[in-house]
């Protein structure tokens, strides 16, 4: 399995190239939304691992209790 260097995905390049096509075009605003999905994905998964349950406010905001 070979990742792209930059975000991480999982790429199927020839040898010698370690970006993905996204990556390569720098195409910034997609890389860091997929980004940020990604690292929000990983603090889901450890709040929730720590027994904590996503929660929507009365006013629309989230919080974790």
């Amino acid at each position: 399995m070979k990742v792209c260097k930059r975000c991480g995905e999982e790429i199927h390049t020839r040898d010698g190239e370690n970006f993905c096509g996204t990556c390569e075009e720098g195409n910034r605003k997609s890389l860091s939304r997929k980004r940020a999905a990604q690292q929000r994905r990983e603090r889901d998964a450890v709040l929730r691992s720590l027994g904590l349950s996503k929660v929507r406010g009365a006013l629309g905001g989230t919080y974790w209790e």
